[in-house]
Formats: C-alpha cells, structure tokens, sequence
C-alpha cells in the first residue's frame, strides 16, 4: 500500500537541471514534487491544484521570484513560499518577506539542509489550514448560536450571508429563496459591491444555473466563463473568476439557494470550501423551515382567535329574530 506523500511542492526554477535534481530529490524524501522552468506555467496549475510549498529561484527571465512568491500568494494565500537564490542580501531577504516569503535559502546548498526549513514550512502550512478551518467552524457556530435566540428569517439570512463571506473568502454572496407558488425563486439577500440592485429579482425555475441547481439538488462550482449545456447564465459576468452554488434543503425540500462569486481572488472554489457552505446552507435551511412553521402557527391561532371572537360576539349578542 502506497503512503501518502508529506505534502505537494512546486518548484520554479529556470535552471533545467537544478530543477529535475530538486524535484527528484524531495520526491525520494516522500514529498510529491513538480517542477517548472516557466513561472507562467507554474501559476496556471497552481490556479487548479492546491500546493502545500512554492519552491522558487529568485533570479529568473520574465517573472523573478519576487514577483512569483506575489502572484502565488493572490492564488493561494495559504500557500508557503521559499526563496533559492545565489544572490542572497539583506535587502534581498527584506523583499521576500515583505510579499509574503516565508524563508529563503542560499545557493549552493544541500538537501540536507533544506530539508529543515521544508519541516517549518509544512508546519506553517498546516496551521494556516487548521485556522481556515476554525474560521469556518466559526461561521457555523455564529450561525447555530443565532438560530437558537431567533425566529426571524430576514436574521437568518443576513446572518447566513455574513457567515458564508468569512468562510469562503468571496467577494459576493446571494441567497435565492422560492416563491410561495413555487414557479420562480427572488433574491432575497445579497453581500457585494453594488450588489443591492438585484433585492427582490426573481428567476424562472428554467435554464439558469440556480434553477438547475435547484431542480437537482446538487452543489456546483464553476470557473471562468460558463459553457455547459445544462443551463445558461442569465447575467454573464466575465470578471466572475469562480462560482458556487448549493441548494438550502430540509429533508429533500428545497427551501433556498446561496450562491458565492469570487472576483478577485485568482485561486477558484475548492471541494472542502463547498462542502464547508453545504454545512451552513443545511443550518441555515433548518433555520428558516422553522422561523416558516412559526409563522404560520402563529397566523393559525390569529385566524383562530378571530374566528373566536366572531362567534362569541354572535352568541352574547344574537341577532333579532321575528316582528319586531
């Protein structure tokens, strides 16, 4: 049985041979490595894979490692980021640090001696995902603790939509929720820059993405522009880097949809992110099943009392009855 490796590396490094060298070495030291000569290239996959370490030369045509250890952190602000360089100063070491290197090592050098940093650095690694995962436990624990004091759907979804913006680190959030005949959903609550326009507007259950998702039951994520030939995006929007939706249910009945858009982060939804919002949209569905059951037992027992009223009103004072 095959072990999984300590952790994913990227290297970058425009010297062909130190590169494969690097790459075969941590690979025998139980690291899954990859190696690049084109910093481009290595940027477009860490655009679709998740990469504990960046492993960078400082001096390279192009792109330099500065500006690498820059665009990876837009990418994945998680990712750790170590500087090779035969150069190094000070000044150097002050750079690195100042667009988010986590250490830097001096060419030449021994495995040996990389080998320590990579240990801090798969630390570091694991701590700032153990911190995104006690952010989204937050989320959801803010959210649990505010459908416990409250009935209120309009506090549900604020609550919600705040909650799903911490957890996931979109730029933009909106919670889609049926009409009361059921043919269409309206937006019900937004987060986001001029986002307050679309309050109220509502969508036929047909051909979009959120009506899709809606007659499926079934989470989605997306990225860059959509083309599938399960739906259409009603608003195309191509400043929409990547795009999740999850449907808002309570034993199979859909109650809503909360759709996320990343704008400008470059680095697109992960699985346990979605899965992370499935957690906060089923809280959040319970929520509003209950707040909706609250609603109309109260309606019942006014009608109830209405019609109480009516016949007592009728049985002490009677309506006149023969000649008068």
């Amino acid at each position: 049985m095959t072990s999984s490796p300590i952790g994913k590396i990227l290297v970058v490094d425009d010297e062909v041979e130190l590169k494969n060298i690097l790459v075969e070495a941590l690979t025998t030291q139980g690291y899954e490595a990859l190696g690049f000569t084109n910093p481009e290239e290595a940027l477009g996959v860490l655009r679709g894979q998740a990469f504990d370490v960046l492993l960078t030369d400082l001096m390279m045509p192009g792109i330099d490692g500065i500006a690498l250890v820059r665009a990876a952190m837009q990418i994945d602000p998680n990712v750790v980021c170590i500087m090779m360089t035969g150069q190094g100063t000070i000044q150097t070491a002050v750079d690195a640090m100042k667009v988010g290197a986590f250490d830097y090592v001096l060419k030449p050098f021994r495995l040996q001696t990389m080998l320590p940093v990579l240990t801090r650095a798969m630390n570091t690694r694991h701590l700032r995902l153990e911190n995104v995962q006690l952010r989204e436990a937050v989320a959801i624990h803010e959210l649990s603790e505010t459908i416990a004091f409250t009935l209120d759907p309009q506090t549900v979804l604020s609550k919600l939509a705040d909650g799903a913006l911490v957890q996931s680190e979109a730029d933009e959030v909106s919670i889609l929720l049926p009409t009361s005949d059921g043919t269409e959903l309206y937006v019900a609550a937004v987060r986001g820059e001029k986002r307050e326009r679309l309050l109220g507007e509502r969508i036929p259950l047909h051909e979009s993405i959120s009506s899709w998702v809606a007659r499926e039951r079934t989470p989605l994520i997306l990225n860059g522009e959509v083309h599938d030939e399960r739906f259409v995006a009603l608003w195309p929007r191509p400043d929409i880097r990547s795009a999740v939706s999850v449907p808002m249910q309570v034993a199979n009945r859909l109650v809503g949809i909360i759709n996320l858009n990343m704008t400008n982060r470059l680095r697109p939804f992960t699985l346990g992110q979605m899965k992370a919002l499935t957690i906060l949209a089923g809280t959040a569905a319970s929520a509003l099943e209950s707040a909706s059951l609250f609603s109309r037992l109260q309606k019942a027992e006014e009608n109830y009392r209405l019609i109480f009223r009516m016949q007592s009103k009728e049985f002490f004072n009677p309506r006149p009855t023969g000649d008068s």
